[in-house]
C-alpha cells in the first residue's frame, strides 16, 4: 500500500506541474467620462426669501459651452437689481464659482448632473439639473 500512495502523489504533482495558470482576467474598460457640454434642466429650491417673491420651485436651464456658461437670475423685487447675470467657467474638477457682485452662484458638475447654490439679494436657493434633462 505505502507503494501504490507513493505513485498517486507522484502522480498528482507530475499532472499539476503540466497544468497552466489560468490567464488573467482582463480588467474591465474605464468608463467613458460623461461630458460636461450640453444643456442642463432641472428645478431650484428656495432656501431664503419669501414665496411671492422668489418662488418655491422654479424651473432652471444651463446652457454650457466650451466648460463655461452665463445664468441671468430674475428677482423682479429687488428693483435695484431685477437681473443678476452670473458667468461662470467649470474647472478641471467639476467645481464652478461665479460672482456678481456680493451675490454668488456655486457648485459642481459630475456624472451628468450639476448641483449647486445660487445667492442673490433677496433670494437665494439649491438646484438639482441632469443632463439632457428638461422641466
Amino acid at each position: 500500500m505505502p507503494r501504490l500512495a507513493a505513485v498517486f502523489v507522484l502522480s498528482a504533482i507530475a499532472v499539476s506541474a503540466c497544468s497552466s495558470p489560468p490567464p488573467p482576467v482582463a480588467a474591465a474598460p474605464p468608463a467613458a467620462p460623461v461630458p460636461i457640454d450640453g444643456t442642463y434642466g432641472g428645478v431650484m429650491q428656495l432656501s431664503r426669501g419669501d414665496q411671492m417673491s422668489c418662488g418655491d420651485e422654479n424651473p432652471i436651464t444651463l446652457q454650457v459651452t466650451d466648460h463655461s456658461f452665463t445664468y441671468r437670475l430674475s428677482q423682479p423685487r429687488a428693483e435695484w437689481k431685477p437681473v443678476i447675470v452670473f458667468t461662470a467657467t467649470i474647472g478641471a474638477d467639476g467645481s464652478f464659482n461665479a460672482v456678481s457682485g456680493p451675490d454668488s452662484m456655486s457648485g459642481r458638475v459630475s456624472q451628468g448632473t450639476m448641483q449647486g447654490v445660487i445667492v442673490g439679494d433677496i433670494c437665494a436657493f439649491n438646484f438639482n439639473a441632469a443632463h439632457g434633462g428638461t422641466w
